[in-house]
């Protein structure tokens, strides 16, 4: 991940400086909504009608608050364009700049969101973001905590996978445990596929083998990296390369002996190495995608 070593001794203070009034954007917008009368900054109680649509209007006349937050987005994207190498340009100007909105609660909240993400991506760049907590042991509830990172799935979908594959006393729990694995690295694909390339579609529906195939792509090594990282056919490339059986290994224990497929019968001798396998393979294979969008994408 970038760091503020990567940068010039003069994009550094500057970068440091649109944090600092990044910050003061948003400030500046919990206060336009306290004016408001939203005292719990949340946009979705944000309920203007009628009358009311012109204390915004008259609000943002005075202040120009949302007008602030455009042009600190603005400026951000322009001095990223102007100054900033081609790696890290596009971390931070691929965030949506959609400032706009049909309701009030959504030109707010997307004001908002328009100044968290360029603001996350830019302490990373210098080397201002918090670093990640070490995560909870893989079988301890709130786990996994490189996936809650990056948001890719839902908390309450992520614990349900998480709370299965921890019981494994029974040959029903095993089965069920190895089609949780399964699940939650198909989850994590698709939400990583979404996380960086956010106009992509059409992908919901593939098998996981098609959906490592599309993934593979968007975090695949740079070309210019060392032959051993970047290279088709040796080192981390090769290793990277050989995850195509892993991720094709996880989908057909599920099918032969896990849940999930409609199986008649108890698979013989399933015991808790084999279960193991999967559930270690599944975290192997979700740390490096998460490791490998924070690398590229912030």
């Amino acid at each position: 991940m970038s760091s503020a070593t990567d940068l010039s001794a003069t994009v550094t203070p500057k970068l440091r400086l649109a944090l600092n009034r990044g910050q003061e954007r948003l400030d500046a917008i919990d206060a336009m909504l306290r004016r408001l009368g939203v005292e719990s900054l949340n946009t979705a109680d944000l309920e203007l009608g009628g009358a009311k649509i012109l204390d915004l209007a008259g609000d943002e006349g005075r202040h120009k608050t949302l007008a602030k937050a455009q042009k600190w987005v603005t400026d951000l994207d322009e001095y990223a364009n102007g100054y900033l190498e081609p790696m890290a340009r596009r971390r931070v100007t691929r965030h949506p700049n959609n400032t706009g909105g049909e309701t009030p609660a959504e030109l707010v909240e997307n004001a908002r969101e328009a100044i968290r993400s360029r603001m996350e991506t830019v302490k990373h760049l210098v080397g201002a973001a918090a670093p990640t907590p070490a995560g909870a042991d893989r079988d301890a509830a709130g786990g996994w905590q490189h996936i809650r990172d990056l948001d890719l799935i839902e908390d309450a979908v992520l614990d349900g996978y998480l709370s299965i594959m921890r019981a494994r006393r029974t040959i029903a729990e095993r089965r069920s445990a190895i089609g949780a694995a399964k699940e939650l690295v198909e989850a994590v694909m698709k939400g990583a596929i979404k996380f960086a390339d956010p106009a992509a579609t059409g992908f919901e529906k593939d098998e996981m083998p098609q959906l490592w195939k599309q993934l593979r792509k968007l975090v695949q090594e740079d070309a210019a990296a060392d032959p051993a990282l970047g290279g088709k056919d040796i080192g981390v490339a090769k290793t990277v390369s050989g995850m195509s059986n892993v991720i094709t290994g996880i989908a057909e224990t599920r099918n032969k002996v896990g849940s999930g497929h409609g199986n008649p019968t108890v698979p013989k001798n399933l015991r808790e190495s084999h279960v193991l396998l999967v559930i270690d393979a599944a975290h192997t294979m979700t740390r490096f995608i998460t490791s490998r969008l924070n690398e590229l994408f912030a």
